[in-house]
């Protein structure tokens, strides 16, 4: 289907929607200026005063400090139409979503810890403009915002408010807790411009104006006509919007409609997925736009109109419901490229698989089970790299355990899910396919944060929270050796709820030694401050 769609260019600011997944605590009566002031490098709650030292940063004694080990891989391509890849053009890095970092991020060497308090407004999609600063997403249950932070203090340098939810959210089935619209997969473009898909159903590209110091609308291309009809009070949702590597703007919609949108013409083109919902981000090669329903595996191409064009289906097993700690009942992770592979979980009972399928057919090359029965989910992308073995081309995940988390009480008053990391490789079998191995387990509990790889320092990172018998609900930044499997170390970033990172991804900063994660609270950064 074909339509013309009206572009709007609005030269000064204008309002935008975002809502990051999930944030639904209420605000306090009286926010604090939006300073950006940083916390105590460790914040500490009088309550928590009898914390030792050990429990606030922990060193495995078999690995220096300062350990690094730089993973041989094959570089990622950068994509023409989106930021370079150092400075995390998407949430998941780079158009191919591999979750993983040319930079060296922190390696534990006294680590410092800084929290911008933003009154538990979540700043969770954190990416770098050109000049290094922080573009956040940030959002509570009062509205969104766009923030430009400086990397360093974390001071908030310039705010662009976003529209509210439309009105009726309250009775509309899919809750704030299920629904990943309105921005929060948002990109930048090589102009360092953030592009959207908001709440209001347009397509939003900001830009900050140095000269003013101040974000402002560019264009506004409005998609209302183009979505799944439904009957009040459900409403279809507009998900990301990327380009393709012909500059083509693709978009997706929560109840199935797949699209495309030419920048210039305005020209819209649709395919409806009828029946099946479309929760996740997707994911742009060369050959083509990479896309996960509830159902299925996709791989789309637009012909030479614009119009999607179904390359192959592959479905999976889906499962028996929607487990705890899943948005939607299917697949919970966006696609990951990684050479000729594209590999992605499904959402089988007693286990959930890692999948490894050829990139040109579909064709699953080799599948494995992982975690324990009856508690195996991810609703997070995995991190990916390929490298070349002995025997050919080999391809690497690496996945955590999402299964048993509820939102914010199942993780309270020194309560955790139940955890697990594995390492999962697929490997010439010697006869021309693949086979499937599981490298190493961790014990390690991350409930819910999209982890980030270093592949210049070897380290994957996780926002971790174990059980405690003293009820402290203490959050930690936690580095993961990627050939072995083992804690490399450890800080604590704070306790209590605030701390809360709720789906919040990590992003590894383009200077080099330092992280960032969003939690309830606002932005923390944890970055190196000895050599």
């Amino acid at each position: 289907m074909m339509k013309k769609l009206l572009v709007y260019a609005i030269p000064v600011a204008s309002l935008i929607l975002l809502i990051v997944i999930g944030v639904i605590v209420t605000s306090p009566a009286s926010e604090p200026a939006d300073s950006g002031i940083p916390a105590e490098p460790i914040a500490n709650d009088d309550r928590y005063s009898d914390l030792t030292e050990d429990m606030k940063y922990y060193r495995n004694p078999d690995y220096p400090q300062g350990y690094s080990n730089a993973v041989a891989h094959l570089e990622v391509p950068q994509h023409p139409f989106m930021a370079s890849n150092d400075r995390n053009n998407n949430m998941h890095c780079d158009a191919y979503m591999t979750d993983t970092s040319e930079v060296s991020g922190p390696l534990g060497a006294s680590p410092q810890v800084i929290s911008s308090y933003l009154g538990f407004k979540m700043c969770a999609t954190n990416l770098f403009d050109a000049e290094g600063r922080i573009m956040s997403m940030c959002a509570n249950v009062s509205g969104p915002e766009l923030r430009l932070h400086d990397a360093e203090t974390l001071n908030t340098l310039a705010t662009y408010r976003l529209p509210d939810r439309p009105q009726g959210w309250e009775e509309d089935p899919i809750g704030p807790l299920q629904d990943t619209s309105g921005g929060a997969y948002f990109y930048i473009d090589p102009q360092y411009r953030a592009v959207m898909g908001t709440f209001n159903l347009t397509v939003q590209v900001i830009e900050y104006d140095e000269g003013l110091g101040d974000f402002h609308l560019v264009r506004e291309y409005d998609l209302s006509d183009y979505l799944v009809p439904r009957e009040p009070p459900e409403r279809d949702k507009l998900q990301p919007i990327l380009p393709d590597w012909n500059g083509l703007w693709w978009f997706v919609s929560r109840y199935g409609m797949v699209g495309t949108l030419d920048q210039d013409s305005g020209v819209v083109h649709t395919l409806e997925l009828e029946g099946e919902e479309l929760q996740n981000s997707y994911t742009i090669g060369e050959d083509g736009v990479y896309i996960i329903s509830d159902y299925a595996m996709y791989r789309f191409h637009a012909d030479g109109e614009g119009q999607p064009v179904i390359d192959w289906r592959v479905e999976y097993d889906r499962g028996t419901r929607c487990k705890p700690g899943m948005i939607n009942h299917g697949s919970g992770t966006t696609p990951t490229l990684i050479g000729d592979v594209v590999a992605i979980a499904d959402n089988a009972e007693p286990r959930m698989n890692m999948m490894f399928l050829n990139r040109s057919s579909g064709e699953t090359l080799c599948s494995i089970p992982v975690f324990e029965d009856g508690q195996s989910a991810t609703d997070n992308c995995l991190v990916g790299l390929a490298r070349e073995g002995e025997n050919g081309t080999e391809y690497s995940v690496v996945v955590e355990n999402n299964y048993g988390y509820l939102g914010f009480p199942i993780v309270d008053k020194g309560r955790s899910t139940v955890g697990g990391l594995v390492r999962i490789d697929a490997v010439p079998d010697g006869s021309g396919g693949y086979a499937c191995k599981q490298v190493w387990s961790s014990d390690e509990i991350s409930p819910t944060t999209v982890p980030k790889m270093s592949l210049g320092n070897g380290l994957v990172y996780f926002y971790t929270k174990y059980p405690r018998e003293d009820m402290i609900d203490a959050w930690y930044f936690t580095a993961v050796d990627f050939e072995t499997g083992d804690t490399v170390w450890r800080v604590l970033t704070g306790t209590g709820l605030g701390y809360n990172n709720h789906y919040s991804p990590i992003f590894i900063g383009p200077q080099g030694g330092t992280a960032y994660v969003g939690t309830l609270n606002g932005l923390i950064s944890i970055r190196d401050t000895a050599p």
